[in-house]
């Protein structure tokens, strides 16, 4: 059982790669942004990924340490000799301010935040590294001793995590995908989720990843705001060991219930345009704006809707005989029920494998796909003149030449540092939901970045975000930050405290986490009940003594989370009394 310790009982550890130490320091930083934030931030993107060197046909950075730039070929990943001294940068202008607030940076600039988070690792000899731990939902409490442990679970390393991204690229290009193109992904919390993420971004497609819990009518609007002609879903999830639907819930309402309000008012105006012997212009008129009216300030809308709108006008058609308005309400009616299809193709991944209802004419499993690519992969790469037959023989080729076989099937686009790489929508409790354009130079850099200051996080580290793809949390701590920094992240699927509330403790204890970050809301919830305190505690202190930093959201939360008196301090129940604690009272704010 855990003592009763204040937070000033924990052992304080030097930090190892955050440059803020001190109050002095944190001025001196923000003196440099506010003089030149061009310089500031360059000299940071510059170190923290890589860039395409044109000339050199090379991916290039800046090592801070040894005061040089290093480079690896575009085509091979084979080191490159760079020519270049201290003061050259990969872009043309750091920061464009010339029409604020409509800032560009790193103008000129080339990168490719796939290559930044799967590619590059491999290369640099990290091949065998573990990318990824994932564990499914359900719970075998047999397992460790009787303490329980994952039905499911799995260890993907970079040079696999590479692979997969190839073998997703290569089915987005199978369907016609091409740069500039947008996709939906709306999926539980497993691995495919990620593949197909870093095949988007390795291709210049432009995805957004709804949560899994949104509404069908949430997924309808943004894959219609975001453009998306490819929606990647599956059979669906698993969550407190119950089989939840993800395709029959959520996307194939989304598809077919809604119709964005633009086909909506095309298909009535054309209905109307055919009617000009049943209805004079003045009472076309007045039904398509009566129409207009009814759907407006939305993204999508059900037929019902619509149908709403003519209703109501038909209602002020004074001397309309019954035929004439049965001849229009039918007319549009049969108009919206033969609304063009809203997307080419859903792709759906199978999990958990239980019957659904299959559409054919726009359904295709994943696997299939996927070992359609896998034998084009295998293919090219003979063509490259490799002798490999399946995926085990291109896994076990030295470093290079397993680069040379993947980038003779796609190498990651070479894009401008401000090329969009997804979108991620505001929940919509202001209006409209509002989508935010994050993209591939100065977004990646930034999170990159922040895993230093915010969680003095090295390479090599492992850390376990709670969080899902669908928000921001997620695509930049679980997905982006994690990857780029060469961190080895922990993917959870379902509820992390599930079969009981030391099932977070138990999987920081499994893969040895150094970073946890979670919200507050998932924290306050563990901590202020009696018994999910008892079943943290089957973790705390020796078993846990290897995670010293403890890291939440923004939303504010009550002092008795963080330091009682009330209920144990996360400090004690979670780090234990030998751990780290590194400038844990500010990075909690983080």
């Amino acid at each position: 059982m855990a003592t009763a310790l204040t937070s000033t009982q924990f052992e304080l550890r030097q930090p190892r790669s955050n440059p803020i130490l001190t109050r002095a320091d944190w001025e001196a930083q923000r003196q440099a942004v506010l003089q030149d934030a061009g310089l500031f931030h360059g000299n940071i993107a510059r170190s923290m990924i890589h860039w395409y060197d044109e000339k050199l046909n090379a991916w290039i950075i800046w090592d801070d340490e040894n005061q040089k730039w290093h480079g690896c070929s575009a085509d091979s990943g084979e080191p490159v000799a760079v020519p270049y001294g201290p003061d050259h940068t990969p872009w043309q202008r750091a920061l464009n301010d010339d029409d604020p607030p409509f800032y560009r940076w790193f103008e000129g600039g080339l990168t490719n935040a796939c290559f930044n988070e799967v590619d590059r690792h491999v290369i640099t000899g990290y091949g065998d590294e573990v990318a990824f731990y994932f564990e499914g939902d359900r719970w075998d409490s047999s397992l460790n001793d009787g303490r329980g442990g994952p039905v499911v679970s799995f260890a993907v390393t970079r040079k696999q995590m590479l692979l997969e991204t190839v073998k997703a690229a290569q089915v987005l290009k199978n369907l016609g995908l091409k740069r500039g193109d947008r996709i939906a992904l709306n999926m539980p919390n497993i691995m495919e989720q990620i593949y197909y993420t870093e095949a988007a971004k390795r291709l210049g497609i432009i995805y957004t990843s709804v949560f899994g819990g949104f509404s069908d009518k949430t997924l309808s609007d943004r894959m219609h705001n975001a453009g998306a002609k490819v929606v990647i879903t599956s059979d669906g999830g698993y969550r407190n060991a119950q089989v939840v639907d993800f395709k029959e819930a959520y996307t194939d309402p989304a598809l077919d219930k809604f119709i964005p309000i633009e086909m909506a008012l095309d298909l009535v105006q054309q209905t109307l345009d055919k009617m000009q012997t049943v209805l004079n212009e003045e009472r076309r008129t007045l039904l398509f704006n009566q129409v207009q009216q009814a759907i407006a300030n939305d993204i999508t809308i059900e037929r019902s809707d619509v149908m709403r709108g003519v209703g109501q006008a038909l209602d002020q058609m004074i001397g309309l005989d019954a035929a004439s308005q049965s001849h229009v309400r039918t007319s549009i009616a049969q108009a919206l029920v033969e609304s063009p299809p809203r997307v080419d193709t859903v792709i759906v991944v199978r999990h958990t494998g239980h019957e659904i209802l299959w559409r054919p004419e726009r359904d295709q499993w994943s696997h299939d796909l996927m070992a359609t690519a896998t034998e084009q992969i295998i293919a090219n790469a003979r063509a490259a003149g490799f002798s490999v037959s399946t995926e085990k023989e291109l896994l076990a080729l030295p470093t290079t030449d397993f680069i040379r076989a993947m980038y003779a099937s796609n190498k990651p686009e070479v894009l401008d540092a401000e090329y969009p790489m997804f979108i991620i929508y505001t929940s919509g409790s202001t209006g409209k939901p509002k989508g935010v354009v994050h993209v591939h130079g100065g977004y990646t850099a930034g999170v990159a970045y922040t895993m230093r200051v915010s969680f003095d996080s090295e390479p090599g580290d492992t850390i376990f975000v709670v969080a899902d793809p669908g928000w921001i949390t997620g695509q930049s701590y679980l997905i982006s930050a994690t990857m780029a920094t060469r961190c080895s992240g922990v993917i959870a699927e379902g509820s992390p405290v599930f079969p009981n509330a030391g099932r977070f403790s138990s999987i920081i204890e499994r893969y040895g986490v150094q970073i946890f970050k979670a919200g507050v809301t998932f924290l306050k919830a563990v901590m202020t009940d009696p018994q999910n305190v008892e079943d943290v505690r089957q973790y705390d202190m020796e078993h846990v003594a290897g995670l010293y930093l403890l890291c939440r959201a923004s939303q504010p939360s009550r002092a008795a989370v963080w330091d009682g008196p009330d209920g144990p301090p996360v400090y004690q129940l979670l780090l234990g009394h030998r751990a780290w604690r590194y400038c844990l009272d500010s990075l909690l704010r983080q």
